[in-house]
């Protein structure tokens, strides 16, 4: 004669231990979220969006087109830069953008020692 035991239920601790795992991965997946969203906003200065618009290089100089968009009260002041081919910076010039307007257009010719590969403006910052 045979007795058969019939299966006892799933014990409590492997329920938690699982539901522990979940919330440990879904923790993490918020921080990694988190962390992706302040790296893509690295190096930005909040409220200021200086853009590229055109460049023309000659032998001895570049024209750089750009704008600057901004809070309408602050006063910013950003880095026009000429580059070669290895990003050494041939030529710069520090530009201002005065408060009372939101954006601005300008643009600036700037000498160079040798032919440029290109042109931009960066560093943008409040004063």
């Amino acid at each position: 004669m045979t007795t058969s035991v019939s299966k006892a239920a799933a014990p409590a601790e492997s329920r938690r231990s699982r539901l522990g795992l979940v919330a440990v991965g879904l923790l993490a997946a918020v921080m990694a979220a988190g962390f992706g969203i302040l790296a893509a906003h690295t190096g930005q200065t909040p409220g200021i969006v200086p853009q590229t618009v055109t460049y023309d290089i000659t032998d001895t100089s570049v024209e750089i087109n750009y704008t600057v968009a901004k809070g309408k009260g602050d006063d910013v002041r950003c880095t026009v830069d000429a580059y070669d081919t290895d990003f050494a910076v041939l030529a710069q010039k520090e530009v201002s953008v005065p408060p009372g307007t939101s954006s601005v257009k300008g643009a600036e010719t700037l000498q160079t020692p040798r032919r440029a590969t290109g042109a931009r403006i960066r560093d943008c910052r409040k004063v």
